[in-house]
C-alpha cells in the first residue's frame, strides 16, 4: 500500500512537473477540469476543500500592531500539503493562505500570488497590505498571500538551537586562527541544529512551489499571476520554469539572479552590494548632511571618520554589531537620518556602544530562521571543506569589508541535506515576465538581475540611482504605473526606466 501511494506521488510529481495533461480543442468537461486540479489523482490533498474565515489577527489585531480594520477584510484558510511531493506516504503538514477578494466583479482577471521573500518570511498579511496600497491591483485580482512550508503559521520548521551556546564574535574581521575557528563552531551549531529538524529536507523551493501549485487548483484557477520580491524571485522564476504552461502574469521584483547558486547569491553578492552602497550612496549622504552628524563633508572624509569610529567600537567588543547594523541601514534608506544619529552618538562616546548596538550577532535569529536555513542551504549545493570558507572570509572581507569576512561563519558548510533538482530558469523554459531593479540594490546586486534577463530575455523597470531593497509599492509612482499596467492592463512586459526619489533630507537626486 505504501509503495503504490510512493509510486502514485511520483508519477504524479512527474506529471506536474511536466506541466499537466496537454490541452485541446475536443478536451472534455472532465480533461478541461483534470487541466486546472490534476491533483484530484492524489486523492484528498487534491480533493479538499479551501475553508476560508476571518484571520482572526484581522479580527482581533494586536496591541501596538496594525489597525487591520482600516483594511480591506482578509480571510484565512488552512490547506493540507504532502511533507514530500515525492513520497506521499511520509505524512501531511499545513500551509497557511488568505484572500484579499477582488473588487472587480466581471473585470476581475485571476488570482495574484505574492511573496515577500526570506526565505522565511511569512506572507500571509502581504496580501492585505497590497491590497489597500494598490486597490488598482484588487480591482482585478483576489490577492492571495500565503506563509511557506516550515514558516509560522504554517506548520513550522524549528531548529531546537539553544542559543545560549552561540558565541557572541566582536569582531568577524579578526582573521586570527582562533576566532575563525570560533566562526566556524558558531556556524555548525547552527547548521548541524536546522539540519537535524525532522521538516528540513522537506522545505525547499522544490516543494514550496508544488504548494503554491495545489493551491492554485484548489481555487479552481487555470494559471497563477505572481507578484514576489527578493526571494520571492528566486521561488517565481523557480515556479515559472517548472510550471510555464501556468504561469500567467508574473512580475519578479529586487532580484536574486536566479539561474546560478545562493552561495553566489547569498554570499558573493550580498558582500559586494552592501559595501557598493554604502560607498557610493550612504557615505557620500553622510558627507552632505555634515552639519547634523559631523562625519566630514566628502565621502573620503566621512569614510575616514567611519572608520575610525569602527576602531573605538571594536575596542568595546561591537565591531561586528556595528558592522550588521550598517548593513541593515542599507536596505532601506528611510532609516538614515536615525541610524546617522545613533553613528554621531557612538563618535561622541564609543562607550554607548554597548547600549546602542546589540551584543550576539545571532543569524536570522527569530522564528522562523528554521526555514531560512533549510532554503537557503537545500535548494543548491555548498562546499562543505571549513577551510574553503576561512578563505572565502579573508578573500570579501578583503574586498568587501563592510560585510564580506562574516562569509566564514557559513551555516550550509555544515547542512546535510542534498541540494534539489531544478528545472533551469532560462529562456526555453521561462515565459515573458516583468523585472523590478533598483541600481544600487545592496542585497540584490543588479548585476545578477541584468544577467538573468539577458540570458532568459526578460523586460525590466531599471530604477536609475535606487538603492533600496524593493522598488514597487514603496512610494515611485513610475515603478508603480509600469508595474500595475502590466499586471492589469493585459498589454505584453515592457522594459522601462524610472529616476528614484531623493534620499532623505536631499532636495534632488545627486549622481
Amino acid at each position: 500500500m505504501i509503495r503504490n501511494r510512493v509510486l502514485i506521488g511520483a508519477a504524479c510529481a512527474a506529471l506536474i512537473g511536466a506541466g499537466g495533461i496537454a490541452e485541446g480543442p475536443a478536451a472534455s468537461a472532465d480533461s478541461a477540469a483534470s487541466q486546472i486540479n490534476p491533483y484530484s489523482a492524489l486523492g484528498a490533498f487534491g480533493t479538499q476543500q479551501v475553508s476560508w474565515q476571518v484571520c482572526d489577527w484581522y479580527s482581533n489585531p494586536a496591541p501596538g500592531g496594525p489597525d487591520w480594520h482600516q483594511y480591506p477584510v482578509t480571510y484565512c484558510a488552512d490547506v493540507a500539503v504532502p511533507m514530500d511531493w515525492y513520497d506521499l506516504s511520509k505524512g501531511t503538514i499545513s500551509v497557511r493562505v488568505t484572500k484579499v477578494a477582488s473588487t472587480g466583479g466581471s473585470a476581475r482577471r485571476g488570482i495574484l500570488m505574492v511573496d515577500p521573500g526570506g526565505p522565511g518570511s511569512d506572507g500571509s498579511a502581504l496580501a492585505t497590505r497590497t491590497a489597500k496600497s494598490q486597490p488598482e491591483l484588487l480591482s482585478a485580482y483576489d490577492i492571495i498571500g500565503f506563509a511557506p512550508r516550515g514558516v509560522a503559521p504554517s506548520t513550522t520548521l524549528d531548529c531546537g538551537i539553544d542559543w545560549s551556546q552561540y558565541t557572541s564574535i566582536s569582531d568577524e574581521r579578526d582573521r586570527s586562527p582562533a576566532n575563525t575557528a570560533q566562526q566556524l563552531a558558531d556556524a555548525r551549531l547552527v547548521g548541524q541544529s536546522c539540519g537535524a529538524a525532522p521538516l528540513a529536507p522537506y522545505v525547499t523551493t522544490d516543494q514550496t512551489i508544488r504548494d503554491m501549485d495545489l493551491i492554485r487548483a484548489l481555487l479552481g484557477e487555470r494559471k497563477v499571476n505572481y507578484l514576489g520580491f527578493s526571494y520571492g524571485t528566486w521561488l517565481g522564476a523557480w515556479y515559472a520554469a517548472t510550471f510555464q504552461a501556468r504561469a500567467d502574469r508574473f512580475v519578479l521584483d529586487s532580484n536574486m539572479d536566479w539561474r546560478k547558486t545562493i552561495k553566489e547569491d547569498y554570499v558573493d553578492a550580498w558582500a559586494l552590494g552592501f559595501d557598493r552602497r554604502f560607498a557610493v550612496q550612504f557615505l557620500p549622504w553622510l558627507a552632505r548632511h555634515d552639519d547634523l552628524y559631523g562625519f566630514g563633508t566628502t565621502a573620503t572624509q566621512a569614510r575616514a571618520s567611519f572608520d575610525a569610529l569602527r576602531v573605538a567600537v571594536a575596542a568595546q567588543g561591537r565591531g561586528s554589531s556595528l558592522d550588521l547594523m550598517q548593513a541593515q541601514a542599507m536596505y532601506n534608506s528611510d532609516n538614515w537620518p536615525q541610524w546617522a544619529g545613533v553613528l554621531k552618538a557612538l563618535r561622541s562616546d564609543p562607550t554607548q556602544a554597548t547600549q546602542l548596538l546589540p551584543a550576539v550577532r545571532v543569524p536570522t535569529g527569530k522564528a522562523n530562521s528554521g526555514a531560512f536555513w533549510a532554503v537557503t542551504c537545500g535548494d543548491t549545493p555548498w562546499s562543505h571543506d571549513p577551510a574553503y570558507w576561512v578563505a572565502e572570509g579573508d578573500r570579501l572581507g578583503s574586498a568587501y569589508p563592510l560585510v564580506g569576512a562574516e562569509s566564514t561563519e557559513q551555516p550550509c558548510a555544515f547542512y546535510s541535506h542534498a541540494s534539489q533538482h531544478r528545472v533551469y530558469p532560462g529562456a526555453d523554459n521561462l515565459p515573458h515576465m516583468l523585472m523590478v531593479q533598483d541600481q544600487y540594490d545592496p542585497a540584490t546586486p543588479i548585476e545578477g538581475a541584468l544577467d538573468a534577463a539577458r540570458e532568459s530575455h526578460q523586460a525590466m523597470v531599471f530604477v536609475r540611482d535606487g538603492g533600496n531593497h524593493i522598488a514597487y509599492d514603496t512610494g515611485n509612482a513610475c515603478v508603480d504605473a509600469h508595474v500595475n499596467d502590466y499586471l492589469v492592463k493585459g498589454g505584453p512586459a515592457r522594459s522601462a526606466v524610472c529616476e528614484a526619489m531623493p534620499l532623505p533630507l536631499d532636495d534632488k537626486v545627486y549622481r
